[in-house]
């Protein structure tokens, strides 16, 4: 359900001297394919949502259908195992850029036991990932000190 009412009054706690102070609040921006939504008949360009037990089951299939995209790139890269180890660092970097989103956009929205879980999972992916890397780097550096050697 939804209403749009053209004449409101905004309640005292969300009037605002400019835009800089209302940005600031912790808000979820509703995504669209479209980048607009349509409603009544209206366009609407952005939602933003401040209420957090409005946003949380929003944020929460966001962020799982992003968590599991993630999975499956990092196991893939992790399996796939080149040979000078740029698929490791690709996946490092992925399972970091991933945790530094959910700290800087979603952590407001999500629960304690969500963000839990995730952070031990991707920090086993993370630990696995950085062992096989250095496995790497050792047969690296043992081959071509073998090479001189002869």
């Amino acid at each position: 359900m939804y209403s749009i009412k053209r004449k409101k009054k905004v309640p005292k706690k969300f009037k605002f001297a400019n835009m800089c102070e209302f940005e600031k609040l912790d808000n979820f921006l509703m995504p669209s394919r479209s980048n607009s939504f349509s409603i009544s008949g209206t366009t609407i360009k952005n939602i933003r949502i401040f209420e957090a037990t409005l946003a949380r089951p929003m944020t929460h299939k966001l962020v799982n259908n992003k968590y599991k995209k993630l999975i499956a790139r990092v196991t893939e890269l992790l399996t796939d195992g080149d040979d000078d180890g740029n698929s490791f660092r690709i996946a490092l970097n992925e399972i970091e850029k991933f945790r530094q989103e959910i700290k800087n956009k979603y952590r407001v929205f999500l629960e304690q036991k969500e963000l839990n879980f995730m952070a031990k999972q991707l920090s086993v992916l993370q630990k696995e990932a950085k062992r096989q890397f250095a496995e790497l780097q050792a047969d690296l550096t043992m081959n071509q000190t073998n090479g001189k050697n002869r």
